[in-house]
């Protein structure tokens, strides 16, 4: 046999080998960028949502400062001292309410030293019964 040569093959193009040493970063980073964009929305969904809560509370806010700018003045107009006198009556209950709730408590302290007493009066005579009828036993 004649005379066997190698041939070695050349890549297509010189770019090719910087091509393969950077595919991969290449890949990396578009990979990279989907993510981030996929979670850019799902962000965005969340904060649409919330804000779509708040402008509908401040749809609501304006909807009652309409109405009650809308409401105006009352039918009737209450005199100054018609009004003092409706204050004064208003404390009144408030101190009046403030004393009931204080002798309701004080009522209720007593009642229940009252039972504890009562209960503990019961346990001593079941006690002093138990004594007695261990001496007649023993």
């Amino acid at each position: 046999m004649a005379n066997e040569t190698m041939i070695v093959l050349e890549p297509v193009s010189p770019y090719w080998a910087w091509f393969e040493s950077v595919f991969w970063i290449i890949m990396l980073v578009i990979i990279l960028i989907v993510a981030y964009f996929i979670i850019k929305e799902i962000r965005l969904m969340r904060n649409t949502r919330r804000l779509a809560e708040i402008d509908l509370e401040k749809e609501k806010l304006s909807l009652m400062q309409a109405e009650m700018a809308q409401r105006g003045t009352p039918f009737f107009k209450v005199a100054p001292e018609k009004m003092e006198e409706i204050r004064k009556l208003d404390e009144e209950n408030t101190a009046l309410s403030t004393d009931i709730f204080a002798k309701h408590s004080a009522i209720d302290k007593r009642i229940e030293r009252l039972e504890n007493k009562v209960t503990l009066t019961k346990l001593d005579r079941m006690v002093e019964k138990i004594k007695d009828e261990e001496k007649k036993i023993g």
